[in-house]
C-alpha cells in the first residue's frame, strides 16, 4: 500500500474576502479550471537590487541564458509537472524561463489536489469562485513553489488611465494658452533625439476594466494618425492573452497607447496584448511580454497605463501576498531581459481608494518600473513654454497626477539623496512616485478620435507611458542597444537632463477629492518627480554608460 502523501501549506496564499462578500455555495464539482503554478528561482541564484542595473552595450540574453540563471531549476520543474500529473491534472505548459507549470481540471480534482474546498462567492459586482485559507501542496514540491495563481477569478477592478472628453474647455490652473498639443510637438519641447524605432518593438499592456474590455477599430487609429498630423499608420500586432482578444471597439485608453508610441517611433512595431481581469490573466500577460517565444513579438520597451489599485499591505482584496510577490518579479525580469517599463502613476492625485489618506497605485509603485506622473504644458512660443504640476479641470473633470510614498516597497538605494518625504498618514519611508513626469493634462492632451466621433483632446498620465515609450524606441535604435532598466541612470543624471517642475507658478501639490497630497518643489518631489525628461540627454548618458561598460568575453 502506498504510503499517505503529506502536505504543507503555501505561504501567502490566502486569498482575502472582504466581510460584504458572502459565501454562497461550493463551486460545481465539475467546473473546469485553468491553474498556474509560479515556482522559485533555480537555488543559488544572485539575489538582485535595481542598482545592480545599470545601461551597458550587452544584448538581451537569450531565453535559455535567462532560464539557466534565473528561471526554475528544471528537475524541480520536472518534479512539481510529475506532483501536478500524479493529481490528475493535465500539463498544458511547463516552462523553467517563466517558471510556471499550468494545469487544468475539475473543480473536484483541484480541491483534491490542492486540499482546498473552492466556493461561490457573491458581491457587488456578481458572483466569483475562491476558497478559504492556504493552498496546500504535497511536502516534497512545496518548498519549490511560490503560488498557485487561478483558484480565484474575482476581477481586478483596474483602472485604466485616460481622461477623455467629450467636448473640450478652458482648465482651472494651466498656464495660459493651454490647448491640445501632437505628441510631435511635446517631442520638440523635450528635445526628444531625432530618429523612428526602427527594428524595436513597443509592447503595450491593455487589460478588461470596470467599464468593459479593451480594444480598438483600426479606423479610429487611421483617423486618430491623421487627427496627430497625417501621420503613416503604424504597424500593429495584436496578441491575445488566455482567449481575450482586441474586441475592435475603441475604449480610449487603447488607441492613445498605440497612437502616441506610434507618433514618435513610427517605425516601431506596436505589439498590443489583450488580457482578462482575472489575476491568472494578467500574470499571463506580462509572462508573453517579457518571456516570449515561439513567434511572440519581442519588446524591448512595455508601456502600462493601468492601475491594479492602492499597495498598501493588507488592504488590497485584489491579490494574495504570493501573488503580489509573483508581480514584482516579473517585473524584475523584464529588467533582467533588458526591457524598459513605463507605468503610469495615476490621475486621481494622492486618492486612490481611501478617502482619509495619501495612497500610490501598483504596478506604478513597483521599484522595478519607471513610473510616470503628470504635467500641464502652456504658454508654448517656439522651443519656449511653460509647464505646471497637473491638477486641474477639463471637460471630462478634475484630474490630477498620482504621486506618494509607497506603503508596500521601502525606499531604494537609488532615491536615498533624492529628498524622498516619510508617508503622509503613517510617517513611514518608502519609494517615492512619480520617477518622471511629462504633458498629461486634457486641456494639453492629444486629439483622438474615438468610435468615429470627432477628434476629441485626450489626457492622463497614461499618455507619458506611452510617450516616453516611444524616446526608449528611438534611443534604443539610436544606440543599437536596449537600454532596459532606467531608475539607477535617472537618479545619478546631472539636474539639467530634466525640466524641474516647481509648482510656482501652478498647483503647489496632487492634494484630490479631499485627500491631502504632496508637495511640488525644487529637484524630486511626489508630483512630478524628477521632472519632465531631456531626450537628448537621456540618450547621451545611456550611450556614454553602454560605451564605458567592461567588454565582455
Amino acid at each position: 500500500m502506498a504510503s499517505p502523501v503529506s502536505y504543507a501549506a503555501l505561504a501567502g496564499s490566502a486569498h482575502p474576502h472582504p466581510q460584504e462578500h458572502t459565501k454562497l455555495r461550493p463551486t460545481d464539482a465539475g467546473e473546469q479550471l485553468t491553474v498556474t503554478l509560479m515556482l522559485r528561482r533555480k537555488p543559488g541564484h544572485v539575489k538582485l537590487k535595481p542598482e545592480a542595473m545599470v545601461a551597458d552595450s550587452k544584448a538581451r540574453p537569450s531565453r535559455d541564458a535567462f532560464a539557466a540563471t534565473r528561471g526554475a531549476d528544471p528537475s524541480e520543474l520536472e518534479k512539481v509537472v510529475a506532483a501536478v500529473k500524479a493529481a490528475d491534472l493535465d500539463v498544458l505548459e511547463a516552462d523553467a524561463a517563466r517558471r510556471s507549470v499550468v494545469v487544468r481540471g475539475s473543480a473536484a480534482t483541484i480541491n483534491k489536489a490542492f486540499k482546498i474546498q473552492l466556493n461561490d462567492y457573491k458581491y457587488e459586482h456578481g458572483t466569483y469562485r475562491s476558497h478559504d485559507g492556504a493552498v496546500n501542496l504535497p511536502s516534497d514540491v512545496a518548498p519549490y513553489v511560490e503560488a498557485v495563481v487561478g483558484l480565484t477569478n474575482r476581477k481586478v477592478r483596474a483602472k485604466h488611465f485616460s481622461t477623455a472628453s467629450a467636448a473640450r474647455r478652458r482648465g482651472q490652473l494651466d498656464p495660459l494658452n493651454t490647448k491640445p498639443l501632437t505628441p510631435a510637438q511635446v517631442a520638440t519641447l523635450y528635445d526628444f533625439p531625432p530618429g523612428d524605432g526602427a527594428g524595436q518593438t513597443i509592447g503595450l499592456y491593455e487589460m478588461e476594466t470596470g467599464d468593459g474590455p479593451a480594444g480598438y477599430a483600426i479606423s479610429d487609429i487611421r483617423a486618430t494618425m491623421t487627427a496627430l498630423g497625417n501621420l503613416p499608420l503604424p504597424k500593429i500586432v495584436d496578441v491575445a492573452i488566455d482567449g481575450t482578444g482586441n474586441s475592435e471597439q475603441s475604449d480610449g485608453e487603447t488607441g492613445l497607447d498605440i497612437t502616441v508610441a506610434a507618433a514618435i517611433a513610427p517605425k516601431a512595431t506596436i505589439a498590443v496584448y489583450f488580457a482578462g481581469a482575472e489575476t491568472q490573466n494578467m500574470i499571463h500577460a506580462l509572462q508573453k511580454m517579457i518571456h516570449p517565444k515561439g513567434s511572440d513579438p519581442v519588446p524591448s520597451v512595455i508601456s502600462i497605463s493601468y492601475g491594479w489599485g492602492a499597495d498598501d499591505i493588507g488592504l488590497s482584496d485584489s491579490f494574495s501576498e504570493s501573488e503580489w510577490n509573483q508581480f514584482t518579479q516579473l517585473f524584475e525580469d523584464a529588467a533582467t531581459n533588458k526591457i524598459t517599463v513605463f507605468v503610469s502613476s495615476g490621475d486621481s492625485g494622492a486618492f486612490v481608494e481611501s478617502n482619509t489618506q495619501a495612497q500610490v497605485s501598483y504596478p506604478g509603485s513597483d521599484v522595478w518600473v519607471t513610473s510616470c506622473g503628470g504635467t500641464s504644458i502652456g504658454n508654448v512660443n517656439g522651443s519656449s513654454f511653460d509647464e505646471w504640476v497637473w491638477n486641474d479641470v477639463g471637460a471630462a473633470g478634475p484630474g490630477a497626477t498620482g504621486g506618494g510614498v509607497s506603503a508596500r516597497f521601502g525606499l531604494p538605494d537609488y532615491q536615498a539623496n533624492a529628498g524622498v518625504p516619510v508617508r503622509n498618514s503613517t510617517r513611514t519611508p518608502g519609494r517615492g512616485v512619480p520617477d518622471i513626469a511629462g504633458n498629461a493634462s486634457e486641456n494639453s492632451g492629444y486629439l483622438q478620435v474615438i468610435n468615429g466621433r470627432r477628434p476629441e483632446s485626450v489626457g492622463g498620465t497614461s499618455a507619458v507611458a506611452p510617450l516616453y515609450a516611444g524616446l526608449m524606441a528611438r534611443i534604443n535604435a539610436n544606440n543599437k542597444s536596449p537600454a532596459g532598466y532606467l531608475n539607477t541612470t535617472l537618479y545619478k543624471l546631472a539636474s539639467s537632463a530634466f525640466r524641474d517642475v516647481v509648482g510656482a507658478a501652478g498647483p503647489a501639490n496632487n492634494s484630490f477629492n479631499r485627500v491631502s497630497g504632496y508637495p511640488a518643489g525644487a529637484g524630486w518631489d511626489a508630483c512630478t518627480g524628477l521632472g519632465s525628461v531631456n531626450g537628448q540627454a537621456l540618450q547621451a548618458a545611456l550611450a556614454a554608460l553602454a560605451a564605458s561598460a567592461p567588454a565582455t568575453s
